[in-house]
């Protein structure tokens, strides 16, 4: 190789070298040390929900995200919650010339909390501000729930599993707002990994209405994931027996 050859070596040596794509900052971006890879910092400290109910006259869905500011999700202490949600439902009411009346209802809520574990079970309870929009398609004075509120929330979350393959749970919600609460409880077992069947009951309502339920659950496992479905019947205070069904997912960050 001539002298020229190598001056022209030289140069572009020097100029990759001075070059910020290879320069110390940057190595990191073009090859990770294999005894050091960064935590990320909310790493299992944050859970994601979302859902979405479909009934005979009404349908809603809900998603939200639950933090715990110290430690780790299965570590006791405080947390935070944060949820919104949204739908329709439909009732029978004297107020319209057809017997009955719609409704749009959307809601939200920010709850602080902690959770605290007994023996093998954990209990997280939260207290925070609720607010509610429902808007009526035709006017009924005689619906209590109609209209905007802003109110306290209180919600109580109990889980044990009893045995390895076992697990029960249990909720109960209450808020000023409408008066409206909420109560779950269910009971499962894991038939194969991953893959877990059931039975559950509940019962909600408000000012304006009562509507226990019973059906049966699936819970399907997808990594740290979880789906459930279930479904099963009802009986409405306001429109009488019918069908439901559930989709829900619980999903760790």
């Amino acid at each position: 190789m001539g002298r020229g050859a190598l001056r022209i070596v030289a140069v572009v040596a020097a100029v990759l070298a001075a070059s910020p794509l290879l320069s110390p900052a940057h190595a990191g971006d073009i090859r990770v040390r294999a005894d050091y890879v960064e935590a990320a910092p909310l790493k299992d400290r944050l859970f994601f929900f979302a859902g979405a109910n479909v009934a005979r006259d009404s349908y809603f869905g809900w998603a939200g995200v639950v933090g715990a500011p110290q430690g780790l999700l299965d570590q006791d202490g405080p947390r935070i919650r944060i949820s919104g949600g949204g739908g329709r439902y439909r009732y029978d009411t004297s107020a319209t010339a057809g017997g009955t009346n719609s409704g749009q209802i959307v809601s939200g809520e920010i709850l602080l909390g902690f959770r605290r574990s007994i023996g093998s079970a954990s209990v997280t309870a939260y207290l925070g501000a609720h607010a509610e929009d429902q808007r009526l398609d035709a006017p009924d004075p005689g619906n209590p729930t109609a209209g905007t509120e802003f109110g306290v929330k209180a919600a109580l979350e109990f889980f044990v599993r009893p045995a390895p393959t076992w697990t029960w749970s249990a909720s109960a919600v209450a808020s000023t707002v409408h008066r409206s609460y909420h109560a779950h409880a269910s009971l499962a077992r894991e038939f194969m990994p991953g893959v877990a069947f059931g039975i559950e009951g509940a019962v909600h309502g408000d000012a304006r209405y009562v509507e226990p339920r019973a059906g049966i659950l699936a819970h399907m496992t997808f990594g740290r994931s979880v789906v459930t479905l279930s479904g099963g019947v009802l009986s409405n205070s306001d429109d009488g027996s019918g069908a439901y069904a559930t989709l829900s997912l619980y999903a760790p960050y």
